[in-house]
């Protein structure tokens, strides 16, 4: 009878998901222009399900940017796998296909923070404030469907996403804004390089070498050593991760968020030290040894999802990666995690506390007066420590973890991985991550209560965020995202239900983003300017 609830339920969670992408194939299928292709708007309007479009320099565009669409791909795949309907699988290639066709800057792709595609004109498009840069900054593509489409253009895009970010491959500076390289390709390997392994960081370069475009490097480059089994990718981003493991302070092993110092000659010098250089003298901080609380969050959330994503899917040649990231995981939850409120605090890589401090100088990190704060730990994180204990087994990541969710009104996990929980099954969770939380403490303990609270978070997100056949916040939302997380998660929770979850998309936390300036109003990111729009709020 169990069993045949799970079916039951399982299969009310695969409607759900059918319906919005019934429905987002649809609406958000690309009629635009002259000519039909089988790409899709990025969102739409909740209710007339008009596409989302960016006002830039005169010009109207109907975007469409596939690296924002990665969980609308993994979606799509794992419905065709869990329902058997080729259809939906079929959409994802036919857009990979197209994109690798039609979406090409240079070798790399028409995609990311600060490009993208216009439906209506067919043309590249690209923020009118930052030119035509390639840029990926936690994106974590869906390479898998890619390769599957196209092997040799997965690699080659692979490889200019590193030619044309990395700087110099002796120290591996890179930029989070790259450029197509144009070069003769016969008879040459980009990872013919030479790597000097004693070369020190916090050097001084041009690039802002952040962790969250860094991450996305190495990721790509593992991901195919994965695909080909070529060692050389793997072994430039074990190089590149490592570098932001050379910036862990010896006493408290605290990493910082880049590894080289930012200075740009007669315009800045290093950011931090240009703000508080003065203000914190006696602790000389850079950039690369400040870190605020957000920065933690993608250190120990994002970054180390990252991480140990590619240590399960490589295994033994991945150790590294789950060693680095459960290093981050265990120092950062020592030094800046507030058990007492449930909060990051932003920190100096020496162990000092920056919450509250006010800042005398204006800069990058604020304004005059201002002070920084710490965040309150979110559901993505708790994921990410619950992760790390599933494949290391450090019990003080789990005592870490014990406290977060305590934090976020879920309960007592469990003393230990071993007891029983004690949850709070009526916990107001309607956020996916915390689905995914629930899934990874079943795989974790397999104790059923995991799976039970999943089940009521999952209905949950199906009351509170499924409206008019779409994923989004609330029924007051004036835009729905074509990349909303909610789908994928539903979908994951049903293949648990069903004991094929090891057959669906991995997603591990990627949070896709487009930047520009939009006519009028400066420049805005779409998560917050167009789908956090509430239609109360709009009014006012």
């Amino acid at each position: 009878m169990m069993k045949e609830n799970f079916k039951q339920t399982a299969q009310r969670y695969i409607h759900a998901v059918q319906q919005y992408a019934d429905l987002m194939m649809d609406k958000a299928r690309d009629r635009y222009g002259a000519e039909a292709t089988p790409l899709f708007a990025d969102g739409v309007h909740s209710e007339t399900y008009e596409p989302v479009r960016w006002l830039s320099e005169g010009q109207t565009w109907t975007l469409s940017n596939l690296a924002n669409q990665q969980n609308w791909l993994r979606t799509l795949d794992g419905l065709s796998e869990i329902t058997g309907d080729a259809s939906y699988k079929t959409a994802a290639e036919s857009a990979v296909r197209y994109s690798f066709d039609k979406l090409r800057y240079g070798r790399l792709m028409c995609w990311g923070g600060h490009m993208a595609f216009d439906l209506e004109s067919k043309q590249q498009v690209f923020a009118a404030d930052k030119g035509p840069q390639h840029e990926l900054k936690c994106h974590y593509p869906y390479y898998e469907l890619m390769n599957r489409v196209d092997p040799k253009a997965t690699a080659s895009y692979i490889e200019a996403m590193w030619e044309g970010h990395i700087a110099d491959w002796s120290n591996l500076e890179f930029s989070r804004h790259g450029q197509p390289v144009d070069r003769n390709r016969q008879e040459y390997s980009i990872w013919e390089q030479e790597y000097k392994a004693d070369s020190p960081v916090f050097f001084t370069g041009k690039g802002l070498t952040f962790i969250n475009a860094g991450s996305d490097l190495y990721y790509a480059a593992a991901m195919l050593h994965r695909f080909g089994g070529k060692e050389k990718p793997l072994t430039w981003a074990k190089r590149l991760a490592h570098r932001y493991v050379e910036t862990r302070n010896d006493k408290t092993g605290l990493g910082g968020y880049q590894f080289s110092i930012s200075v740009l000659p007669g315009q800045r010098g290093d950011r931090a030290v240009d703000q508080f250089g003065e203000q914190l003298k006696e602790h000389a901080p850079i950039e690369a040894t400040l870190t605020t609380a957000s920065q933690a969050h993608t250190i120990i959330g994002e970054a180390a999802l990252c991480r140990m994503t590619l240590a399960e899917a490589l295994g033994q040649a991945g150790k590294e990666f789950l060693d680095w990231a459960v290093q981050d995981l265990l120092a950062y939850g020592q030094y800046a995690y507030d058990a007492s409120n449930n909060t990051i605090h932003p920190m100096l890589t020496n162990g000092t506390r920056l919450t509250g401090l006010v800042m005398e100088k204006s800069g990058y990190y604020g304004r005059e007066g201002q002070q920084l704060q710490a965040h309150k730990v979110d559901y993505l994180l708790l994921w990410s420590y619950v992760t790390a204990y599933r494949l290391s087994g450090h019990e003080e990541l789990w005592t870490i973890a014990r406290s977060m969710a305590e934090g976020l009104g879920f309960g007592n996990i469990g003393d230990s991985a071993g007891t029983r929980p004690a949850l709070n099954m009526e916990v107001q969770c309607t956020h996916p991550h915390g689905l995914f939380v629930m899934l990874e403490l079943f795989k974790t303990t397999k104790e059923r209560k995991f799976i039970q609270l999943a089940q009521r978070i999952g209905d949950r997100l199906l009351l509170y965020r499924n409206h008019r056949g779409l994923f989004m916040p609330s029924a007051d939302h004036e835009y729905a995202k074509l990349d909303a997380v909610e789908p994928l998660a539903l979908l994951h929770l049903a293949a648990e239900l069903q004991g094929v979850r090891n057959r669906l998309p991995v997603y591990c936390g990627g949070r896709p983003f487009f930047a520009a300036a939009y006519d009028g109003e400066g420049h805005m990111t779409d998560n917050t300017f167009i789908y956090s729009k509430a239609k109360t709020r709009a009014a006012q």
